[in-house]
């Protein structure tokens, strides 16, 4: 029987890419973990098992994972690097500037649940790494935004629509009594 090979999509391929979660019965509500969300890893790390398939061009349907670090018993910065990752995506998703901290964008920034991954679809480049048993494979090197020329020539030529989250309404500046 031939020896199934998993071809690589090229180092430096920009794409539209959309990310799944699959649940790895993991909950805990300080880490807001919900719905089994979370993968306990035998270590004790806890992690999203995401897997991003790019949506067009000449490597369309191809995936590969994504694991976004939650939480670690040595250190923060698995969960430092998640976070920045979660935040790069919310941006691309919204076509926001990762500089911007205006109402509206830190308002898409704020998710009640990592159950919002599940499904977003958002602006990344491609790369390959080897993994920890020397084997290459793809990762997400970059997530583009608003603040990159790429990105901006996919929203113009309108091969990627920025999704819009509505801000919440704002507190009225007046003291109740000069309402």
């Amino acid at each position: 029987m031939p020896e199934k090979r998993n071809i690589l999509i090229p180092d430096g391929t920009i794409a539209l890419l959309q990310m799944s979660v699959r649940p790895g019965g993991y909950n805990d509500e300080t880490l807001c973990l919900e719905a089994g969300f979370g993968t306990q890893a035998k270590s004790g790390a806890i992690y999203l098992r995401s897997k991003v398939k790019i949506l067009a061009g000449s490597h369309k349907e191809k995936s590969f994972s994504v694991p976004i670090g939650i939480f670690s018993d040595k250190g923060d910065q698995w969960r430092d690097r998640g976070r920045e990752l979660v935040r790069e995506i919310l941006n691309s998703s919204q076509g926001l500037s990762a500089s911007d901290n205006s109402r509206r964008a830190v308002a898409g920034r704020i998710i009640k649940s990592y159950s919002i991954l599940d499904g977003i679809c958002f602006v990344g480049v491609v790369g390959v790494t080897k993994n920890q048993r020397g084997k290459e494979e793809n990762n997400i090197s970059r997530v583009l935004n608003g603040d990159h020329e790429e990105y901006q020539d996919l929203v113009s030529s309108k091969k990627f629509v920025p999704a819009r989250k509505i801000p919440p309404p704002s507190e009225p500046s007046s003291p109740m009594w000069r309402r």
